[in-house]
């Protein structure tokens, strides 16, 4: 248990430091429009893939409140969102495919890891193809919503 409070944490402070060193002063507007836009979508998803019973969060923390990862659907997943969408490559498709199909597969992987060695996730109705499904369509949809709000902004935003 001290063990999955000390990978949460560190997961955490990961997530921080990736947002601190990868987004920009300039990109701040971006990367709050993506960040808050995708905690609708996880937190909302998030408390509905626990209440079906089909995922569980034995170690969390807020306990009473809350059976979803507050950390997960709130902060970290959001985060790498953001990073994903900003440091989205530009021009060569097969570096873009790589994009779009690496960021859900190596969360699912170590989403996986997390499921089979700690207390942090607990999968009851639920199989890891799950999750990359759920993963792979949440950056889709947020990047598509952020090329839709910077679709005039001369930025250059694009697929």
């Amino acid at each position: 248990m001290i063990l999955d409070r000390i990978i949460l944490i560190s997961v955490n402070l990961i997530s921080a430091l990736l947002l601190i060193f990868t987004v920009r002063k300039d990109k701040l507007r971006e990367a709050s429009v993506i960040f808050f836009f995708l905690q609708t979508i996880t937190w909302s998803v998030g408390l509905l893939v626990v209440e079906l019973g089909l995922i569980q969060y034995p170690v969390r923390e807020f306990i009473k409140a809350d059976a979803t990862s507050f950390s997960f659907e709130y902060f970290i997943y959001p985060a790498l969102c953001v990073v994903y969408n900003l440091k989205f490559p530009a021009g060569n498709r097969w570096m873009k495919a790589g994009w779009i199909i690496g960021f859900p597969t190596v969360m699912t992987i170590i989403e996986v890891i997390i499921e089979r060695n700690t207390k942090l996730i607990d999968y009851l109705n639920w199989n890891s193809y799950w999750s990359w499904i759920t993963l792979f369509l949440t950056f889709l949809i947020s990047r598509v919503y952020f090329l839709w709000v910077y679709r005039k902004s001369g930025k250059g935003y694009s697929w």
